[in-house]
Order: structure tokens, then sequence, then C-alpha cells
């Protein structure tokens, strides 16, 4: 007997899901009213904190009563991509290849698209591995 003909009743474990994830979802709103309140309360505080050790990126914490807060301002850089090569093009090779990293890839749907011959050599340097399982539930309509 395949999955398709299992003869159990899925409702509860369908509602007890349904239950958890309205939980979830409304706990995660009030966690980020709360962390928002935080924000606001130590924000001032945290980047003249900051800005006293010449940071505009970073963590730093600073107690209140018997709570120590901490407030970590990440940071996401970005490079232009031509005004990074015209750099390192400017630099001797082994310096340029001391700062940079180059990575090729190639997008899934182009590799899907593409022409047998084309597809067969880009396999060789191709691996594809599990990066997670998702499982998901969904009453259907009319039963």
């Amino acid at each position: 007997m395949n999955a398709m003909n299992m003869p159990n009743d899925l409702s509860a474990l369908y509602n007890k899901r349904e239950e958890i994830k309205s939980k979830i979802q409304d706990l995660q709103g009030e966690l980020k009213i709360l962390t928002n309140s935080l924000k606001d309360m130590f924000d001032d505080t945290a980047r003249m904190q900051l800005a006293q050790q010449g940071k505009d990126f970073g963590q730093t914490s600073m107690t209140s009563g018997d709570y120590k807060v901490t407030l970590d301002y990440r940071k996401r850089v970005e490079w232009d991509q031509d005004e990074l090569v015209n750099a390192l093009n400017g630099m001797d090779p082994d310096t340029a290849r001391h700062f940079a990293t180059v990575k090729y890839s190639v997008a899934e749907a182009k590799f899907q698209n593409a022409p047998p011959e084309i597809k067969a050599s880009l396999s060789e340097a191709r691996t594809v591995s599990l990066q997670g399982v998702t499982v998901d539930i969904k009453k259907v309509e009319g039963n």
C-alpha cells in the first residue's frame, strides 16, 4: 500500500499543525514588536558607543538595571563588479589573487535549458546535494 491509499485520518495532525503555525505567527509578531521597542530604547546609546570606537557597524552592549542589552549592527558589503575588476587588474597578479576570490556558477534554469552538448560538458563540474526537506499538508477542498 502506498502513502496515497493509506487509511490514516490526518485531520488531527492537520488541525494541530495549523494551530501551531498560527501560534508561531502570532508569537513572531509579538517578538518583533518587543525587539523594535528595545531597539528604539537603546539605539541612540548604542550608536554613540560605536561612534566612540570609530565604528558604524558592530556589536555593543549596555547595562540597564539587572539586564545587559546588546545591539548588533550587521553590515552587508556589495562590490561594484566593474570597478573591482578594474582595481584588481591594476594590481600585480599575486596581489590580486591574494585579495580576490573568484567563483563561477551557472544559473540552474540556464543549465536545465542548455543544449544537450553544453549540458553534458557542464555536468562534469556540477554536484547536486540535498539542501533540506520541506513538508506541508493542506486540506483538500470538498472533503
